[in-house]
């Protein structure tokens, strides 16, 4: 079985206690070859779905350590991001659809820039919420820009699969910072852009 990584996801620790929710917990027959190697496979499933939770602040730091100098006053607009995350509260998938936007003030960075962060972070459990403010958050604290913007549309499968069961609901959520809530036009030109686009 693999060691834990440098920054503390433990696959042992995964395997054996999924084992003891298998046999334990659940009831299943473990010894059933479908279920033979399941604790080992979840444990390697969490140690990518949770990859979010390993990273450290130098490692958020370097995604946006190159800039690229630039004299463009408009928009950076990126729309369709998708991305995979769990809830906090049921540990169960969530799918993002982002939209995310700046303003450069002097440096850009790589688009794919944008959509690693935006990775990055959905791979840790957190409230919707929580994950479009950190966008918005990182992009201020990182990049040199007069503002960012980010839009985030979650189909959360706790409200899909159990409890309220509605398969068709999404939930939406916004932040802004900078020009984007100084200048409402910039704002509107945002929303205008995910909807034209």
């Amino acid at each position: 079985m693999e060691e834990k990584n440098n920054h503390g996801i433990d696959v042992d620790v995964i395997e054996k206690h999924f084992r003891e929710i298998l046999d334990k917990g659940l009831k299943v027959d473990i010894k059933d070859p479908n279920f033979l190697d399941t604790p080992s496979r979840v444990a390697k499933a969490y140690k990518e779905i949770f990859a979010g939770l390993s990273h450290t602040e130098e490692d958020i730091k370097n995604i946006f350590k190159t800039c690229f100098p630039t004299n463009y006053s408009g928009m950076v607009f990126e729309k369709n991001i998708t991305v995979f995350s769990m809830c906090p509260h049921h540990f169960l998938p969530v799918r993002y659809n982002v939209s995310v936007g700046y303003i450069p003030e002097g440096c850009g960075v790589g688009l794919s820039k944008l959509v690693r962060i935006i990775e990055l972070l959905a791979k840790r459990p957190a409230l919707q919420e929580t994950f479009t403010q950190e966008i918005v958050e990182l992009i201020e604290k990182y990049m040199h820009t007069q503002g960012a913007i980010c839009m985030v549309r979650g189909e959360h499968y706790c409200m899909q699969m159990r409890g309220v069961k509605q398969k068709d609901v999404s939930t939406t959520t916004s932040a802004a910072n900078g020009i984007f809530l100084n200048k409402p036009e910039m704002e509107l030109k945002f929303y205008e852009l995910i909807r034209s686009s």
